[in-house]
């Protein structure tokens, strides 16, 4: 199955984010500045230097991590994006790193006197040419497979395949590499009479001259074919710095120095650690700002679903709780009196003739109305567990838990109170020359065998009774029938 991203997303990545000045700055930047230690250099490449045991061991060490994770970080994103180029690069990569390992075992004196796996005396020489010679080959064909007609947002037309694929794509493209190392190696090795001499006595020969000229050839060519395949990536522009230190490299350690350990051989094998390391330390960055980005989506979904869940439970209005909440809350709480043997209280209000007030006054000013009701009752709600909540339309409840009949009537005059003291006129009430509400009492005593559906029917009976006996007031049957009773 093919991984199927929009242009946002491709835009998200190095290999396929458009290079803007910003990128284009710095990687000049990085260019200028190597070329300025290659000029201060050169002069001196001749120069003989200390001999460094512990140099090439820590220098090949660092090279094979770097180009390790490269290559790791690309065939990530090869998974997610699917590029043939990509697929490429990140081979390269891990080739490099490979070669690199091999090179350091067969470095005379390093873990052998001639080095590791039957290494002769042109060896490392040879590798050092597979090196330098592969990854260029490596970088134009990537720059070829990138895909010109469609743009900076794709690297290449992505890889069709199924399910699981890209891991065995992957492997397959590590097997291959492998083998390729492995077969250059024995070359290397096993067929060095069939190789010219590069090295002698540690000074390097003519042949060895022509063979550096023909990697500078290979390393302008990729940086050549990196330049003319546009529009140029990010990943596209730190690759030409990458290709601009690799000649460095090559000139400096191959053409301007005399032997080994000279000058010139320790600056190129610090360019080549440097052309290197420039694509990690992109790669790194961008994984980086991913990782923010993620923290950040991550808070602002949090925050958003935090906020849809208030929504689901809160009245848009009156910012009460909505029908939904109230019906979920008024179950629990009939679990809690139940289970606990606790009294619950639950009064419903209703605004006394509100459709006459929405008629004479007008919509907004109806809404602005229920606003003000709302938070008159809510200040009736004093305690955590007590809940006001937008019934319907232009009715309320409240939820009171451990609440006995005199609470409740006492809570449900206060609110008849609070709205009342408000004072929004209403010319067209028959109840009062102002906003009022009605309210019906209900409670759910211990040892009462009463659902929260009883419940709400007997407040509605109990409102009912209010606004049939002239509205402004509160009626809880259950108190006229136990007063009936004693």
């Amino acid at each position: 199955m093919m991984q199927n991203l929009l242009p946002s997303e491709q835009s998200a990545f190095v290999s396929s984010k458009p290079a803007e000045r910003r990128e284009l700055c710095f990687a000049l930047a990085a260019v200028l500045v190597s070329i300025a230690f290659f000029s201060l250099a050169a002069p001196f490449a001749t120069l003989q230097l200390a001999q460094v045991p512990a140099f090439i061991p820590a220098y090949e060490a660092a090279l094979v991590i770097t180009d390790l994770i490269t290559a790791v970080l690309l065939f990530g994103q090869f998974k997610i994006i699917r590029s043939r180029a990509l697929f490429v690069l990140a081979s390269g990569y891990l080739f490099t790193a490979a070669i690199t390992f091999v090179h350091a075992l067969t470095f005379p004196g390093l873990l052998a006197p001639t080095g590791l796996l039957g290494a002769g005396t042109q060896t490392t020489a040879w590798l050092f040419m597979f090196w330098h010679g592969g990854f260029p080959l490596f970088l134009i064909a990537y720059a070829l497979l990138k895909d010109a007609g469609h743009g900076a947002d794709a690297t290449s037309k992505p890889i069709a395949l199924q399910r699981g694929g890209s891991g065995t794509a992957v492997a397959a493209g590590v097997a291959v590499v492998v083998g390729l190392v492995g077969v250059l190696t024995l070359v290397a090795t096993t067929q060095q009479n069939l190789l010219a001499v590069l090295v002698v006595n540690g000074r390097f020969t003519a042949a060895n001259a022509v063979m550096v000229s023909i990697l500078l050839i290979l390393g302008l060519l990729a940086l050549a074919v990196l330049w003319r395949r546009r529009p140029h990536t990010v990943l596209d522009l730190w690759l030409m710095v990458v290709a601009c230190a690799w000649l460095l490299d090559i000139a400096l350690s191959g053409i301007l120095n005399a032997t080994r350990f000279d000058l010139g051989w320790y600056g190129g094998r610090i360019y080549g650690l440097l052309a290197s390391s420039f694509l990690l330390i992109v790669l790194l960055v961008e994984n980086g700002a991913h990782y923010a980005r993620l923290a950040k989506l991550s808070a602002e979904l949090s925050a958003a679903n935090s906020g849809l869940e208030r929504l689901s439970f809160q009245d848009g209005l009156t910012d009460l709780a909505n029908r939904r909440s109230f019906d979920r809350y008024l179950a629990d709480q009939t679990a809690v009196a139940y289970r606990y043997q606790r009294p619950l209280a639950l009064i419903l209000c209703d605004v006394d003739a509100f459709k006459a007030y929405n008629d004479g006054y007008g919509h907004q000013a109806g809404d602005d109305c229920l606003q003000q009701v709302a938070a008159a009752l809510r200040c009736c709600c004093r305690r955590p567990a007590d809940m006001s909540a937008r019934y319907g339309g232009e009715e309320f409840a409240l939820i009171l838990p451990d609440t006995d009949l005199a609470g409740a009537m006492r809570i449900a005059a206060a609110a008849i109170a609070a709205v009342s003291q408000l004072g929004v006129a209403h010319a067209h009430s028959p109840a009062a020359p102002h906003v009022s509400v009605s309210c019906g009492v209900a409670v759910l005593l211990p040892g009462n065998d009463m659902s929260a559906q009883q419940l709400v029917a007997a407040a509605d009976q109990s409102l009912y009774q209010a606004k049939h006996r002239g509205r402004n007031q509160m009626v809880c049957m259950q108190a006229e029938c136990e007063n009936e009773h004693a």
